[in-house]
């Protein structure tokens, strides 16, 4: 009982620490200041804006949000601060939720332990931490999906349009602007902006692929680059990554149904054990009787 007060004493004095310190910043150094000084003044953000970057200061400072999930909220477009008060508030909604309930369980005359709510609450807290982490990197996964399925769809009208005389460039936005959703917007933008800077197609491409973790848009734009000036290695080129493509998507597809699969079997094992066991018990309690 005594480990449960300690360490609902020392959450709560991390906590109201890691909000002041969030609230209350260090002073800046005097290089820091006049740094500060001669940029241009920034945008006044709400109140729900500011109190989100407070609280979430401190955990800016220890690394969080992971690289692997800022990665992940820069493919949704989704802002980390954000993020990561929507973290703090599902933790301390599991946290603070079995407490309140057997605050007013014991008001209405139970007696239940503090230990156990304590005990329950943080492990709520941390499912919640983690679950949110979780979640945001399964819709990365299905916006990259999208990607490569767009791709494919789209290496396959490409190669028709050079054999009929179009420019890889032409080819591309034509292609790009018949297809819809995200991923065909974020293809869209990538060749309008290597159009609008003059900039080799591959580029923006293989930028698109490093922000969103699409492999297969670096590999289009390392094709690009090596058959660049030719029309015949181009196409060739683009065939060939259109064709491992689709075999990747396949396969993909492959594992996720076999995936799918599985994870149907265990509720279904778990009926027929039951099933089983209702049959079993009256002729084993027949014979004890």
């Amino acid at each position: 009982m005594t480990l449960a007060f300690l360490l609902l004493g020392a959450g709560i004095g991390a906590a109201l620490a890691l909000t002041f310190s969030g609230l209350v910043p260090a002073r800046p150094s005097l290089a820091t200041a006049i740094h500060t000084l001669r940029r241009p003044p920034t945008a006044v953000l709400p109140p729900r804006s500011r109190l989100a970057a407070a609280l979430t200061a401190p955990l800016h400072q220890l690394g969080l949000p992971r690289p692997r999930t800022r990665n992940a909220l820069a493919v949704l477009d989704r802002d980390p601060t954000t993020f990561l008060a929507s973290q703090v508030g599902i933790a301390a909604i599991g946290l603070l939720a079995p407490a309140a309930t057997i605050t007013g369980l014991n008001a209405m005359g139970a007696s239940i332990a503090w230990s156990v709510p304590l005990w329950l609450g943080l492990l709520l807290a941390a499912g919640g931490f983690v679950v949110t982490d979780l979640s945001i990197h399964e819709e990365a996964e299905d916006r990259r999906l999208l990607m490569r399925h767009t791709l494919a769809a789209l290496l396959d009208v490409v190669p028709p349009a050079l054999a009929a005389g179009a420019g890889v460039e032409q080819a591309l936005g034509d292609a790009a602007g018949i297809a819809d959703g995200w991923a065909a917007d974020r293809l869209r933008q990538a060749l309008a902006t290597a159009r609008l800077t003059r900039a080799p197609i591959w580029q923006p491409l293989h930028e698109l692929g490093e922000q969103t973790g699409v492999v297969q848009l670096q590999q289009l734009a390392s094709s690009l680059r090596l058959a660049s000036g030719e029309g015949a290695r181009i196409r060739q080129a683009l065939l060939a990554r259109g064709d491992a493509l689709s075999e990747r998507l396949t396969t993909d597809m492959l594992t996720r149904a076999e995936a799918a699969t599985e994870r149907m079997s265990i509720p279904l094992m778990a009926l027929t054990t039951v099933f089983l066991l209702f049959l079993v018990y009256p002729a084993v309690a027949a014979l004890h009787t």
